[in-house]
């Protein structure tokens, strides 16, 4: 299976694009991180001097870093139909390759920018923690980390279908956005107790609004945050719509032509 993670390196690698949303991700994470801790407002019962503190670092960190994830996903689309855009899928197919060995290349490869994200969050934090505050706290709540992966992995797996599917890139990116915005409005017109349960609602979710002690007045916590399902209820779920998008994917993949 490293093989074809290789493979799929060798293809990306001098591709531009790749390194230039993956270098936004990388520049603009901390320094959107930073600019929100320096917000000072007067009478206002937020404290946001605490949030480079652990283990406060670790949910804030990845609560900002989510915002992107929506870049990663794009870029996933992206690459995924220039395979079959330059014809490479149907290379491979030609060479010897599945189309299993296709989805699994996929899978390896949206698991590895998983891992170099949350490795490059895991360092941020770090960084910032020990310059504020210390290493009190640097080993708590940061299962954030891991929720992160997993909602990175999310975002990837409903681009694979989409580009699976429909194979342009133009196209393929309008329709993973509208997706997004079309499941919007249809929990707004459905109960709560059901929309709770949408793929992309229970994605978002994972990565909860900070609400750490002393950053977040007590009074207020009531008022900004109405969970109703648990973080770990959400988690499971997650997990399970990622299986699902990848055995999605491979289905429509097999139904259509390696062209």
């Amino acid at each position: 299976m490293l093989d074809l993670l290789k493979i799929e390196y060798k293809k990306i690698i001098p591709y531009t694009t790749f390194w230039v949303i993956f270098g936004l991700f990388f520049v603009f994470t901390p320094i959107v991180f930073y600019g929100v801790g320096q917000f000072k407002i007067e009478g206002f019962p937020i404290d946001f001097s605490t949030m480079y503190n652990f283990p406060n670092v670790w949910n804030n960190i990845t609560y900002i870093a989510s915002w992107f994830n929506l870049l990663i996903g794009m870029l996933f689309v992206i690459l995924t139909c220039n395979e079959f855009n330059f014809k490479t899928f149907r290379q491979h197919i030609i060479d010897g390759h599945s189309k299993t060995d296709f989805i699994i290349a996929k899978i390896l490869l949206m698991t590895s920018f998983a891992i170099f994200s949350t490795l490059y969050l895991f360092i941020i934090g770090a960084l910032f923690g020990f310059i504020s505050g210390g290493s009190e706290g640097f080993a708590s709540d940061n299962k954030y980390l891991f929720i992160y992966f997993i909602q990175s992995l999310g975002y990837m797996s409903v681009g694979l279908i989409i580009a699976i599917l429909i194979r342009s890139s133009a196209m393929s990116i309008i329709t993973f956005i509208c997706s997004i915005l079309a499941e919007s409005i249809i929990r707004a017109l459905i109960p709560d107790a059901i929309d709770q349960y949408f793929p992309m609602k229970i994605i978002s979710n994972l990565t909860p609004f900070p609400t750490p002690d002393g950053m977040i007045a007590e009074q207020m916590k009531n008022s900004m945050i109405q969970e109703t399902m648990s973080l770990n209820t959400t988690l499971i779920i997650a997990v399970v719509y990622i299986f699902i998008f990848w055995g999605i994917s491979y289905f429509i993949l097999t139904k259509k032509d390696a062209k």
